[in-house]
């Protein structure tokens, strides 16, 4: 009876412990996912040569396959993936898809659409099956058989519909891209009739026409090819009529493409005396070369506009532009004269605000800070009760700030308090209640007054979003450090006893999180985290949080031997296997194509799936907005992890490191610029022109190209998100060489330039962030940098330095 007992508990005990092959499986997926791919093929190899039956079963070659791929051991890959396509697999349009991607890209292109004609010939229905149209059209065009494209060949099929799983894709692009192969191919073979007609049609199908995208770009290049060698003639820029000129000039600017456009911009203006539209053409030539810091350039176009044309509407603005380039150009005395002369002549514009202001901050680039001071104070009281007012009035402060005269820098910021508008991020030169709030809790620290400063940076709420919040507590635990101010923290603690020991929950919250600010000792601050964690608990504003339940589509349990292929529900069972396999960046696709239930837990499964694949976006835009709900000093260690995952999410995180770690750059500093920049998109693109995760323009792009001896680099390769990052990362470190361990001046710098950057620093006479950031006079720039820190703050926060969940 006894054996008989010990052997049903040995019996029970098997039953529910997992098995060898599930073990195995959990190994191999965690090393996946991991990124650990040196062990993912040696746990792979080993179980290939000990239990081949199973390793094919459960569809192990087709992710050693992905496997070998990623570590650019692309032999080993082709022979995995043809080994999954000879067995057919339900995964064989996959491995057929990848084998043609490979032999693309190593040049073999009839081998490439061997698989292709494979692919769309057996798998009709397939989810790849419009990738593959689109690659055999660009195939047979690297290939050079152009003829074999306009004959009619494979081109992307297009539809009415893209589907839910191609969300940025709409089927006027996917024309507009067929069109574009077209047209050159036309172009090479020599058909410019049919070619003018395709590259016009690409100038005119823009889906926004006020911001003409890549292919309009293409088109007005396609046109200008064929118009400058029409009659053998060979032109630089072609001979057309002013609105045509105007017309692509336009689309070149736009596109900050500034030489090309200004070689129609001068056609017109030399060839077209008489055109009315010769000041706005003058206009735009100046403004492109102030785009591209040539500023002497600049004002010898905005003067000639305003010596011929000085009543042209044109002219207001030119007289404006070439104020700011006498001032770039180091002209100071020429530039305050032009925006003298902007006042008296348009003493009502809407503009006239920066006439007065912009001088402030020259007369300071000087070292004239009274002739500065009096002209705020000027500023102030021709703008009363107006945002000019509080502009000039932040504008007096950052001179007395700069000047460390922190008693006037307190008496002036503090006169900024009641004002009605602060400009905010809508003007340049603006500020906030937090900023104002900040910089006089800085400067009662640098008088003394540490008690008052204290007071006033616990009144700046800190959170997820807060720059100065975040600011505000960096200095509350370095005033904790500082043995000299210590004392002060200390009975700032104190104070929130009662507080801390209140019947009211919110009363106890607020204690709570203001002392967490000011707690150095981890562990106190464990302490306080579990305590404020209960709290929460009991307030329905923060224990309310948006809820989902992950449902796991995978297969459940390794198989023993291959089943038998059926085709029901095929998008299904084909996500079911990847998902299995941890390979959620084709499983996503399959997924939503299986048509999920619409319920709110499916489609946070199906975010989760796209997070996890890359496609950061699906989960940060369904996340995001609902998060906007939660208080905004919810503490950030509190978030969820499985909110953390979408809100702040981490894609690519093999590329971020690759590309970071070498630059000794801190890939969290990436990861939340991208998150500001595109919000994970890859084929996000600016009305700037910006284009791709990491947003360059032409320029920089450019710049960047040479300094990495990428020779062969085409704008479109930005919309690659591993040479997006790979960009990114070169820039923000050259930036961070720049200005060594000055994130906020790197980041001021990624959106604004470094040499503003430069200025502004200089401006406030110090190398310190909380001094030079309210120097920022770009408020898309100021605003930029608030969000991107508070990212990294973020990112710094939940994750280590390997971008792994803390």
């Amino acid at each position: 009876m006894r054996l008989l007992c010990i052997a049903a508990i040995l019996t029970f005990n098997l039953q529910i412990s997992a098995s060898p092959a599930e073990d195995t499986h959990r190994s191999i997926r965690e090393a996946y996912a991991s990124n650990d791919l040196a062990a993912v093929t040696l746990q792979l190899t080993q179980l290939r040569d000990a239990d081949p039956r199973s390793f094919v079963a459960n569809n192990y070659d087709y992710l050693l396959a992905r496997t070998a791929e990623r570590t650019g051991d692309f032999a080993a890959a082709m022979a995995s993936y043809q080994s999954v396509a000879d067995r057919g697999s339900i995964l064989k349009e996959y491995a057929l898809y990848r084998m043609a991607m490979i032999a693309g890209a190593s040049g073999n292109h009839m081998l490439e659409r061997l698989f292709l004609m494979q692919l769309v010939a057996i798998f009709p229905e397939s989810l790849l099956a419009r990738a593959a149209d689109a690659r055999f059209a660009r195939s047979y065009t690297e290939s050079g058989n152009y003829r074999f494209v306009v004959d009619g060949g494979r081109l992307p099929a297009i539809s009415a519909d893209p589907g839910n799983f191609f969300p940025s894709v709409t089927a006027n692009s996917l024309i507009r891209k067929e069109l574009a192969i077209r047209a050159k191919a036309h172009l090479q073979l020599g058909d410019t009739e049919r070619a003018r007609s395709a590259f016009a049609e690409l100038t005119e199908g823009t889906d926004d026409p006020s911001q003409p995208d890549d292919l309009a770009l293409e088109g007005v290049r396609g046109l200008d090819v064929i118009d400058r060698t029409v009659g053998g003639e060979g032109l630089k820029t072609p001979r057309l009529a002013a609105s045509e000129h105007l017309r692509r000039a336009a689309v070149y600017q736009f596109n900050r493409q500034f030489v090309e456009a200004r070689g129609h911009y001068l056609a017109v203006v030399n060839d077209h005396s008489s055109d009315q539209s010769i000041p706005d053409a003058m206009y735009m030539i100046g403004r492109g070369h102030a785009q591209r810091s040539e500023f002497a350039d600049a004002i010898v176009w905005f003067e000639r506009l305003l010596e011929r044309f000085p009543d042209h509407p044109s002219a207001k603005d030119a007289l404006l532009h070439a104020a700011s380039a006498y001032a770039r150009n180091g002209k100071y005395r020429e530039s305050i004269a032009r925006y003298q002369r902007y006042i008296e002549r348009y003493p009502d514009d809407a503009s006239v605000d920066r006439a007065y202001l912009n001088p402030v901050d020259i007369l300071r680039d000087q070292r004239q800070d009274t002739e500065a001071l009096r002209r705020a104070a000027e500023t102030q009281a021709r703008f009363r009760g107006k945002v000019g007012e509080a502009q000039a009035l932040f504008a007096e402060a950052r001179i007395y700030l700069a000047r460390e005269d922190w008693e006037k820098a307190i008496d002036t910021l503090q006169r900024s308090m009641p004002l009605a508008d602060l400009g905010e991020a809508r003007v340049p030169g603006g500020t906030n209640r937090a900023e104002v709030r900040f910089l006089i809790a800085f400067s009662l620290e640098r008088v003394g007054r540490v008690s008052e400063a204290i007071s006033q940076y616990l009144a700046i709420a800190d959170g997820r979003r807060e720059y100065y919040g975040w600011r505000a507590t960096e200095r509350l635990r370095e005033l904790a450090v500082n043995e000299s101010t210590r004392p002060a923290v200390t009975a700032a603690l104190a104070a929130l006893s009662a507080d801390l020991n209140s019947k009211d929950a919110d009363t106890r919250r607020k204690a709570i999180q203001s002392a967490i600010r000011m707690t150095i000792d981890e562990g106190a601050r464990e302490r306080l985290l579990n305590s404020l964690r209960e709290v929460y608990a009991e307030l329905p504003a923060y224990s309310k949080l948006p809820r989902f339940t992950f449902v796991d589509r995978s297969r459940k349990e390794p198989a023993e031997k291959p089943k038998r292929q059926t085709g029901a529900a095929r998008h299904r069972r084909i996500a079911e296997e990847l998902l299995f396999l941890g390979l959620y960046d084709e499983a996503a696709p399959e997924l939503e194509a299986g048509r999920l239930p619409a319920s709110p837990d499916d489609r946070y499964t199906l975010a989760v799936v796209y997070t996890r694949g890359g496609k950061a976006y699906r989960g940060f835009d369904l996340i995001e907005p609902l998060w906007r709900n939660v208080p905004a000093d919810f503490q950030i260690e509190l978030i969820p992890a499985d909110a953390a995952e979408l809100l702040f999410p981490v894609p690519y995180a093999d590329h971020i490191l690759a590309s970071a770690l070498p630059q000794s750059l801190d890939p969290r500093f990436i990861t939340a610029i991208m998150r500001q920049e595109s919000g994970f998109r890859p084929d996000a693109r600016s009305n700037a022109a910006a284009r791709g995760l990491m947003q360059f323009i032409s320029s920089t792009a450019e710049r960047i190209a040479g300094e990495l001896g990428r020779k062969n680099f085409d704008q479109d390769d930005l919309y690659d998100p591993a040479t997006a990052i790979l960009f990114g990362s070169q820039y923000a470190g050259g930036l961070l060489r720049l200005f060594p361990n000055q994130y906020q001046a790197a980041a001021a710098s990624y959106n604004g330039g470094e040499e503003n950057m430069k200025r502004w620093i200089g401006r406030a006479s110090s190398d310190l962030p909380d001094r030079y950031v309210p120097e920022i006079a770009y408020s898309q720039t100021k605003d930029y940098v608030y969000k991107v820190m508070a990212n990294y703050r973020v990112y710094r926060t939940l994750y280590d330095d390997k971008l792994k969940l803390r």
